[in-house]
């Protein structure tokens, strides 16, 4: 009995110390942004917020125009959809951005609305507005796009009338040139002389150089794309 004793305290030490080489590893920390945006109550305050403050900028704008002669252009990403849950399993993997995931990441049609989009969406068509979304999302993407916007609730038609992707793949990042289409695109869905009131978005390339007297509300996305609007990303502003 001693015997089998010592032989099965040898099988529990070796099975523990297997056990202890092939744990898996802590997953590692989540970026300051990342984590912020993923996370923090503070990041969906603060969104909300700006959404807020676009919502009374639109309401003076229709006080004092004529119902559908005018519009607002909203990026897509990290401006309609949160998509921080892609930005997570990188960082989590260790991995980081290539076309090729986020493709697959698309194909999802998981991402979240940002919050206090939704409101303003709805704002805008109540106060007699256009919404055009203007991304660089690939055209190979816009189907998906589309049908992510509408499992959140921003169908075409009902909530925009305009959705402009990128040509891959040498359609330019700039978006100056699909700004300045949106409103000959209301135009010829009936819609003439309209006028860009605001842009929302996250990036300094959500907006054209010239505002032209149109506003820019910027949606602090924690500086996990691109070149942020917001003066200081992330948490601690």
């Amino acid at each position: 009995q001693r015997q089998m004793c010592i032989r099965d305290s040898s099988c529990l030490a070796f099975a523990a110390a297997l056990t202890a080489c092939t744990t898996t590893p802590p997953a590692p920390a989540l970026s300051p942004g990342v984590d912020w945006v993923a996370n923090s109550p503070g990041w969906a305050e603060e969104a909300e917020a700006v959404y807020a403050e676009a919502g009374a900028y639109v309401e003076a704008v229709a006080a004092a125009r004529e119902p559908k002669s005018w519009a607002v252009i909203l990026d897509v990403d990290e401006t309609v959809l949160n998509n921080v849950e892609y930005q997570v399993r990188l960082e989590t993997t260790g991995d980081t951005y290539t076309p090729e995931s986020w493709h697959a990441w698309t194909a999802e049609k998981s991402a979240p609305p940002v919050p206090g989009v939704i409101d303003f969406v709805e704002k805008v068509n109540a106060l007699g507005g256009h919404v055009a979304l203007v991304t660089n999302r690939a055209d190979s993407e816009q189907l998906w796009t589309e049908e992510n916007l509408s499992d959140v609730g921003l169908t075409r038609h009902d909530d925009f009338r305009v959705l402009l992707t990128r040509a891959r793949p040498y359609g330019p990042s700039d978006k100056t040139a699909r700004f300045a289409l949106v409103p000959s695109m209301l135009a010829v869905q009936g819609y003439p002389g309209v006028e860009v009131v605001a842009f929302v978005g996250d990036n300094e390339g959500d907006k054209p150089e010239d505002l032209s007297g149109a506003e820019f509300f910027c949606i602090d996305q924690g500086a996990m794309y691109g070149e942020p609007c917001a003066a200081v990303p992330g948490p601690g502003r």
